[in-house]
């Protein structure tokens, strides 16, 4: 009973990522456009996938959930829904500047909560799920830390370098979560 409202907020920060990236392209001609958001953008999406993917073996896992556990649980797409809702803008008067003033004044905020959806998640596959600190886990706490270091970065350099680490380590997470 838990995956249909999991998958409801996981639709919804889906949905409004996928919103994000018609507002980028509708404002194509008016503001520049800037690859680092859309990356980040590009691998929240990746990871909203996976979790969907991942919500199907829930019930194989573990049977029944009480109410603290489903807060808990219900955290993990709220904070990816709360990311997308960042990361990218929603209007098009948000960007009359471009895409990369935006990032660096707003969208970098989305980083925050992705950073605290890892490392939950691995939280909750250790207590919830009793699985062990695997590889997944440990990429997944690397790119935690990967994402707070750009958002807390100031040199686009320093940025770009961390957003072309973070792409293969996600990539390889979600492979072997699959």
């Amino acid at each position: 009973m838990i995956a249909p409202v999991l998958s409801l907020i996981l639709g919804l920060g889906i949905t409004r990522l996928l919103l994000g990236f018609v507002t980028v392209f509708r404002i194509r001609n008016s503001a520049p456009v800037d690859w680092l958001p859309l990356a980040w953008a590009g691998i929240l999406f990746a990871e909203q996938i996976q979790f969907w993917w991942a919500i199907n073996g829930l019930s194989r896992i573990q049977s029944a959930f009480t109410f603290p556990d489903f807060l808990v649980l219900i955290l993990l797409p709220l904070l990816l829904f709360l990311s997308g809702a960042l990361i990218l803008p929603s209007r098009s008067e948000d960007e009359s500047h471009g895409i990369r003033e935006y990032f660096e004044r707003d969208g970098r905020y989305g980083l925050l909560p992705f950073a605290m959806y890892l490392v939950i998640a691995v939280a909750v596959d250790v207590t919830f799920f009793r699985a062990p600190i695997s590889g997944v886990a440990s990429l997944n706490l690397l790119m935690a830390v990967a994402t707070l270091m750009v958002f807390a970065a100031r040199s686009r350099r320093v940025q770009a370098g961390l957003t072309l680490a973070a792409i293969p380590l996600m990539a390889i997470a979600i492979g072997l979560s699959i």
